[in-house]
């Protein structure tokens, strides 16, 4: 078997073929695809984000895709480089289903993304294996690798919405109140494919602004982002307040490969204490239960013993959704040594 590594510039359609090497991978899922890999490289252009992802080949077909993003972060005042997302970890590589000697192909894909990592000067790379679903393996895989490439495994858990008929009924108690006090006040949309306008892109844009407290990350970023609902990979459940007629709280739910993913929420500060973004995320369960979605993650569960005041009171909302159903998600890290 011929392996061989060739990086994605040199690839006629690249995104084509990495789209369809992803769209067919047991790995593959929201952190793999194209858009997802262009949203990190705009969102980490303030850091220099520079791209050196590349594809694997097994006797001249392309059969992998490893994505490997350069950035910059400030240590102790000094600008370090390394491999990750602007969301944090890089995606696990991964490969056709149909493709042959996976173990072979995953000690050659990390041998490469090291070799690869260390020429650009970078001193730490992260990893994590968020396959859309379980296949029981996840540890022995990260392990293995780990030790032959001397990563310092680990895990943590993710908050997870298991969606049945009866979800919205097992909510927070305190949840449903809200629902039924404040959801009269609003209009709550669905908006995907050519409803998510350029205006309603600029309106999320100017909504997390004023929600974050300033723009913190390129505005291409937010037409990357927004391309997720736009182009098939998720929607929006939009808020709008019924009195003043503006838009107040949206909502983006990643949605491939039949799994949804809490991507990205905006609420007006003006509009918190009604409870818009509860509101927000009934509507997004009713619109999964609605299309037969069987899981929506929420995201990390922060550990309790070092966790900061709010993200203790990120998970309790999750957990009011969540009822302490977890998944648990392999990860990897390690320093390099530069040549």
């Amino acid at each position: 078997m011929n392996i061989q590594a060739t990086d994605i510039q040199k690839v006629a359609d690249a995104s084509g073929l990495w789209q369809e090497i992803v769209d067919v991978s047991e790995d593959g899922w929201v952190w793999h695809t194209w858009l997802a890999h262009e949203f990190n490289l705009s969102a980490g252009e303030k850091f220099k984000a520079e791209d050196h992802s590349f594809f694997v080949y097994e006797d001249g077909r392309a059969v992998g895709v490893v994505a490997l993003i350069i950035q910059e972060k400030s240590i102790g005042g000094v600008a370090e480089r390394e491999a990750m997302y602007y969301s944090g970890f890089l995606p696990w590589p991964c490969f056709r289903r149909e493709a042959q000697n996976r173990e072979e192909l995953e000690n050659f894909a990390f041998e490469e993304l090291d070799r690869r990592t260390c020429k650009t000067g970078a001193y730490y790379i992260r990893v994590r294996l968020t396959p859309p679903r379980d296949s029981g393996d996840e540890e022995i895989r990260v392990k293995r690798i780990a030790l032959k490439y001397a990563y310092e495994p680990g895990h943590f858990d993710e908050h997870v919405v298991t969606i049945t008929d009866g979800t919205l009924d097992a909510v927070r108690e305190r949840y449903r109140r809200y629902h039924k006090k404040y959801a009269p006040l609003f209009t709550i949309s669905i908006a995907e494919g050519v409803a998510v306008t350029p205006e309603l892109e600029e309106t999320y844009f100017r909504l997390h602004m004023k929600d974050a407290g300033g723009q913190f990350r390129s505005r291409e970023s937010y037409t990357k982002q927004t391309d997720t609902a736009r182009k098939g990979e998720g929607f929006y459940a939009v808020a709008t307040h019924i009195e003043s007629g503006a838009v107040v709280g949206m909502l983006l739910v990643s949605l491939y490969k039949n799994v949804a993913y809490d991507n990205s929420v905006a609420v007006d500060p003006n509009f918190a204490d009604q409870r818009v973004s509860h509101l927000l995320k009934w509507r997004a369960i009713e619109e999964l239960q609605k299309r037969n979605v069987p899981t929506y993650e929420l995201g990390p569960k922060y550990d309790p013993a070092t966790a900061t005041g709010k993200e203790l009171g990120i998970n309790h909302f999750k957990e009011g959704w969540s009822r302490e159903h977890t998944r648990m998600v392999w990860k990897m890290e390690k320093f390099l040594n530069a040549i």
